[in-house]
């Protein structure tokens, strides 16, 4: 059989390396799904970036004309700083071996020819770091001679992840409002929410969410105040107010203090954005969305009648 050949990506294999790195993100969305987009398409384009680096390389592991795998390696030179002294390294940020050729050894080729490059430029380290469910590739760097040296570890404040929501949320946001309208208290009817008011909400990135295992289990839009600054009850002075509206929770996530955690997060992404505070219309009626605002720290500070109902008016600081 050939020998597996070593070398740098030719800029026409761009395609086929990212066609690889495609595999392997594949597995950080499975292990990581609160972490790696699912639908990331630019996986060619990313490694052309990474070839024109100055620090950086992508070699790829080829046999017979065809591309076993691939790793992206830098150079990394660290200046002395008041408690470290100055070091240099090669650190690998990926390594991919085809689905259809594993075990073939191209993946142990492409780390030798690391370690060999690093004794040849002087660099006293190889280091890379890998993502605790890929147990395969933890003992696959074990058995080619490296060792652990640093930890990452983390706490799990939610088992969700909140986002900005994307057009491909827009079904999946609709439902979920849908199957709150019948719900003591709540004001929303068949024409409201629809599907053409989350799209817009979408559109104009207001709209957010929490996600759970690829469920949509919360939503809420937060918008710049162009409906409400003309009421005279407001009594915290803004000079740039946002309002919150459309906030909902999946009833099967009913009772978790999930809409008290989502309205915190719409706060603090407003709070980056430059917001100052946040006004809302509430139903005196929605026994629960009030006592969420309450306990999140809104203020009662006067009523209204618009839209053909009557609100209580609602706001908080922000900052």
């Amino acid at each position: 059989m050939p020998p597996i050949v070593i070398r740098d990506m030719l800029p026409h294999e761009a395609d086929r390396v990212g066609q690889l790195h495609n595999q392997i993100h594949a597995l950080h969305v499975n292990g990581r799904p609160d972490w790696f987009a699912p639908n990331y398409d630019h996986s060619a384009d990313m490694m052309r970036w990474f070839a024109e680096q100055p620090n950086s390389r992508v070699l790829v592991a080829v046999r017979d004309d065809t591309i076993l795998g691939y790793a992206v390696m830098d150079y990394l030179i660290r200046e002395a700083s008041p408690y470290s002294l100055p070091r240099r390294s090669v650190h690998v940020q990926e390594i991919c071996v085809d689905e259809a050729a594993k075990r073939c050894g191209a993946g142990r080729a492409l780390m030798e020819y690391i370690y060999e490059d690093a004794r040849q430029r002087s660099y006293p380290r190889v280091e890379l770091d890998v993502w605790a469910f890929n147990e395969d590739a933890y003992q696959f760097y074990h058995a080619i001679g490296m060792q652990d040296f640093r930890h990452y570890l983390e706490y799990r404040v939610f088992p969700h992840r909140f986002t900005r929501l994307g057009m491909e949320h827009a079904d999946a946001a609709t439902t979920l409002y849908n199957s709150l309208k019948d719900l003591p208290g709540c004001t929303w009817d068949e024409g409201y929410p629809n599907r053409e008011i989350v799209k817009s909400d979408i559109q104009n990135g207001c709209l957010y969410g929490a996600i759970d295992n690829g469920e949509l289990i919360a939503v809420g839009a937060a918008l710049p105040d162009d409906e409400l600054t003309h009421l005279n009850c407001w009594q915290i002075p803004a000079q740039k107010p946002c309002v919150f509206s459309r906030i909902g929770v999946a009833l099967n996530h009913h009772g978790q203090g999930l809409a008290g955690q989502m309205v915190r997060y719409m706060e603090e992404e407003m709070r980056l954005s430059g917001y100052d505070a946040v006004r809302m219309l509430v139903s005196p009626g929605n026994e629960k969305a009030l006592h969420v605002y309450h306990s999140c720290g809104y203020q009662e500070c006067g009523s209204t009648r618009m839209y053909e109902e009557d609100w209580l008016c609602m706001e908080k600081k922000l900052g």
